[in-house]
């Protein structure tokens, strides 16, 4: 699994959800509280599928840990 670089949008790091593969976004939406995703804009770009870096992390290490299910949400 390819892990993603985050963008860096008012002093925090994000990434994009629609960056990922479709499995790989499938597992992060099923794993992820609907409210966690934020709508930002980025030098004039309206991004609707955005996630704090540090939640991305977390999934990532646990779906590598796992082989790549559904982890068990631990935040």
């Amino acid at each position: 699994m390819t892990k993603l670089i985050p963008v860096f949008i008012q002093g925090k790091k994000w990434i994009q959800i629609s960056q990922m593969s479709f499995d790989q976004a499938a597992s992060l939406r099923a794993w992820l509280p609907k409210d966690q995703l934020k709508k930002l804009t980025f030098q004039g770009i309206t991004l609707n599928d955005c996630l704090d870096f540090e939640i991305y992390e977390c999934w990532f290490r646990q779906s590598m840990a796992l082989g790549f299910t559904t982890p068990v949400m631990d935040f």
